[in-house]
């Protein structure tokens, strides 16, 4: 489960409030912690704890103590002073009993230390570090560096990390992933990501409202998928049109088309400018053709088209538009018409988006996907790309709200909600950032929805399936050499 900082104070007062205490979480916490630091180097022999003044401080005063009684050499660097919570100034005392030395200024040991562990600031940690932890933070050559429960400077909420923020080997996490840590820049602060039980009950995950987040694996979404009965014809496989391409920008939509059959719908019915349909043909035979009148430039005309797509969506089980579309006045047009027309699913990625730049009351509501990356979502919520990545799991969740569809925000971490529930994608690689990785997802998720699953399951399984795709493919191709064609290739090994 994906928690925010505010979820988190609720899942412990429903913990302490139903027989574990606070004191008895902190002490879960730093016990995990030092156990967490003998398994990750047991070498080593000299760790720094910097500790601040609330909770988290309190987790490193008893983990400190814990590997003092180990054996080994330890220091409490609290540059900040005393615990400021009861149960942290226990746990210090505590230590300071153990025979730990706590010392309020960088000394010799802070340089020499095998590792060093940061708890300056926790979760609820907002804004920019004080210059004065920047210096203590800083990486040092040859050093181990673990964060407890989060890096120092970065936001458990939305994932923005603050100059000098704490660079991680590994975080250990307590009680659950907090949100914000599977979203960049703070993801990659955090190293190796470890999270460890504080004895939080099940029954609190369930009593939060909204839910946790979901942490997407790829074997909860195999279970999700479509099953295809042994007595199975290509009718009962769902029948899926796709209006997508140009003849500027044919191979979206060939990829898009091409993903859509390798994902399991049995038809296929791709409406698109003539030379894109022949490339298509060439690729995939198996999809059928619908060639539709285009302007000069090579962009679909409008009324000219309306006949044939009014025919092609006769008993269509789900509708993908915009890969490679353009936008024109009459894509724009034509895409209203689509969207009035239609009565099934709808996935509308790429221009099929732009199209509805200041028009989302377009959208049809309670059967729509939208793949927008952090630059489109911008668009039609009006505000800038960099608005969007500032906080992106707020952002999924608006555009959801103001729309009542289910948003797929691309980019590392892809985040999918429908407005109540989220799912975030943690599998994905930097060779998937190629034009044409989108149109792939478009493909594999429309063709789940024409099989029938619900909307919101099958954005988090096209999502799932195509990070998997990605790391297959690079697991045996330079990150250089890797296209979107080759995560099509490898859906075989992942479905």
């Amino acid at each position: 489960m994906l928690v925010t900082p505010k979820q988190m104070q609720v899942l412990e007062q429903y913990t302490d409030a139903h027989g574990i205490s606070y004191a008895e979480m902190m002490d879960h916490a730093g016990r995990a912690l030092a156990d967490f630091i003998l398994s990750y180097a047991p070498d080593a022999h000299r760790v720094v704890f910097l500790a601040g003044t609330g909770n988290n401080g309190g987790d490193c005063y008893v983990a400190a103590a814990e590997l003092q009684h180990a054996g080994w050499k330890v220091q409490v660097l609290a540059p900040f002073g005393a615990p400021k919570t009861e149960i942290s100034r226990n746990a210090a005392a505590h230590a300071i009993r153990c025979g730990v030395p706590v010392v309020d200024k960088a000394d010799a040991f802070l340089e020499s230390a095998d590792i060093v562990v940061d708890g300056l600031f926790g979760t609820g940690f907002r804004g920019e570090l004080p210059p004065e932890a920047v210096p203590l933070l800083a990486s040092r050559d040859g050093q181990l560096r673990i964060a407890a429960d989060i890096p120092s400077g970065g936001s458990g909420l939305t994932g923005s990390a603050s100059h000098g923020t704490f660079q991680a080997h590994a975080t250990v996490t307590f009680g659950a992933v907090k949100l914000g840590m599977t979203q960049y820049p703070l993801r990659e602060y955090c190293g190796t990501l470890k999270c460890v039980g504080i004895g939080i009950p099940t029954a609190a995950f369930d009593a939060l409202r909204p839910p946790a987040a979901e942490q997407l694996t790829l074997e909860r979404i195999k279970r999700l998928l479509p099953s295809v009965k042994s007595d199975a014809h290509k009718n009962s496989r769902g029948h899926l049109l796709t209006v997508a391409g140009s003849v500027r920008m044919r191979g979206a939509c060939v990829l898009a088309a091409t993903a859509a059959m390798r994902s399991g719908c049995g038809l296929q019915t791709t409406a698109s400018a003539e030379p894109a349909l022949q490339a298509i043909c060439t690729r995939t035979p198996e999809i059928m053709c619908v060639p539709l009148a285009t302007d000069e430039r090579g962009f679909f005309l409008d009324a000219e088209n309306h006949a044939l797509l009014l025919d092609a969506l006769r008993g269509k089980d789900a509708l993908l538009i915009g890969c490679g579309m353009g936008v024109t006045e009459n894509t724009r047009n034509l895409t209203k018409f689509l969207l009035r027309q239609s009565d099934c699913p709808i996935i509308l990625d790429a221009d099929g988006l732009n199209c509805l730049t200041g028009c989302i009351e377009w959208i049809p509501k309670g059967r729509t996907i939208l793949t927008p990356h952090p630059g489109e979502a911008a668009r039609l919520l009006g505000m800038t790309a960099a608005q969007v990545q500032a906080d992106r799991p707020a952002a999924a969740r608006l555009l959801a709200e103001k729309t009542d569809a289910v948003i797929v925000l691309k980019g590392a971490g892809t985040v999918i909600t429908d407005g109540v529930r989220m799912a975030v994608c943690m599998y994905g690689n930097e060779g998937m950032a190629r034009a044409g990785s989108g149109d792939v997802l478009a493909g594999i998720t429309a063709s789940l929805a024409a099989q029938g699953m619900n909307l919101y399951e099958a954005a988090c399984a096209a999502v799932t399936l195509h990070a998997c795709a990605g790391d297959a493919a690079a697991s045996r191709l330079p990150i250089e050499y890797m296209l979107p064609q080759d995560m099509i290739e490898a859906l075989k090994e992942v479905l």
